[in-house]
């Protein structure tokens, strides 16, 4: 079995002209277009199909294409619909090819990915044909699209279409609906992660549309985090969930989230300003009778009192020394969110001037009643 980039589920190579040098490098500058680095491309060192190209994206994920490229042009020709762009499924000479088995390369694995790419480099355009409907390449035969089918890859770079395949006598296996996507060079990766999916779960032409569909759109771009610390939001989160304090740190930053929504939500209050400043409250408010009040948030115990009183820590932090505690006038509403103790993320309202009756000393330190 031959060997390509040291895979050996390749059960068939083929030499390749240089002529597709030009559709090479519209694939290796569709990975970079695609936010990632090109680590690998068999064709720089060996001009054979299927190549194999490694691709790495901003968040460190890694992936194998095993591509199968073939040129697309645009010729006006007699009898043949306007605009219309023709591709031909060949690698040397069809002639002697099309009576042979041609079986295209599948990672059994699932790791590798494989792509039938129709690339126009005049055009920089790409459309994806369906690997299982030609898992055994048809040689000699073409695949049209038009400039409409472009047009319709305006908004996103990406566009889905059907169309009626015709075998002809010698591939009746061929005949019926096949699902073509068309996609501009940066949607390479997403295109490369939609044909992992619909490969991987064998899907019919029908619902791979419906699966192509649902890619049209491209994904959020990554979060500033997320290209800060060279992680996905996933991966981001699973530390903030393994370690204790960081996770009760933003536990803290969350209830300031759902604090200020809840403050927007208050008729009487016509304007919310964050505080991002040691020492100093979390809220600024300005109601409609034009006060500005400030807005402590804390979060409640899990414990509550005997008589089910929710209470609320409210020094600085656990460190021990004069400057824990809050002057009386530091503040004007204590907001506590009450998610530790219910589970739910509501919040309780008491003014700093109760304090004869909503603040008392208990073991745990200073404490309010709710």
């Amino acid at each position: 079995m031959p060997v390509v980039a040291d895979r050996i589920y390749v059960p068939k190579t083929y030499r390749v002209q240089a002529d597709r040098t030009a559709v090479v490098e519209v694939i290796e500058d569709a990975i970079v277009a695609s936010d990632a680095r090109l680590i690998y491309s068999s064709f720089r060192s060996e001009a054979i199909a299927p190549m194999y190209f490694g691709a790495e994206d901003h968040a460190g994920h890694r992936y194998g294409l095993l591509v199968y490229p073939f040129t697309t042009t645009r010729r006006e020709t007699r009898n043949r619909p306007k605009g219309e762009r023709r591709t031909q499924i060949r690698f040397g000479d069809p002639t002697r090819e099309r009576d042979l088995q041609n079986p295209l390369a599948r990672d059994t694995a699932g790791v590798d990915v494989t792509l039938v790419l129709c690339v126009d480099p005049a055009e920089r355009f790409i459309v994806g044909l369906d690997p299982l409907i030609y898992a055994d390449l048809p040689m000699g035969i073409s695949v049209y699209y038009n400039d409409r089918h472009i047009e319709h890859a305006a908004e996103y770079g990406w566009a889905v279409w059907e169309r009626q395949k015709t075998g002809g006598q010698r591939r009746t296996t061929l005949e019926g609906l096949e699902t073509l996507v068309g996609f501009r060079p940066e949607r390479l990766l997403d295109y490369a992660r939609f044909e992992s999916q619909a490969s991987g779960l064998g899907l019919s032409p029908s619902l791979r549309q419906v699966l192509a569909e649902n890619h049209a759109s491209p994904p959020h771009e990554p979060h500033q985090l997320e290209a800060t610390f060279s992680l996905d939001a996933s991966a981001i989160l699973d530390i903030v969930n393994r370690n204790f304090r960081l996770k009760v740190a933003v536990r803290g930053g969350v209830a300031e989230h759902h604090l200020e929504r809840c403050l927007h939500d208050v008729p009487e209050i016509c304007a919310v300003t964050g505080i991002d400043e040691d020492g100093r409250p979390d809220f600024e408010i300005r109601v409609n009778d034009g006060r500005r009040l400030l807005i402590e948030c804390k979060t409640a115990s899990p414990k509550q009192y005997a008589n089910g009183d929710y209470k609320v820590e409210v020094q600085k932090s656990r460190d021990s020394g004069a400057g824990r505690k809050y002057a009386w006038d530091q503040f004007d509403i204590l907001a506590a969110c009450l998610f530790s103790a219910t589970g739910i993320w509501e919040f309780r309202f008491r003014w700093a001037t109760d304090r004869p009756f909503a603040f008392c000393w208990d073991e745990g330190g200073l404490r309010v009643r709710l």
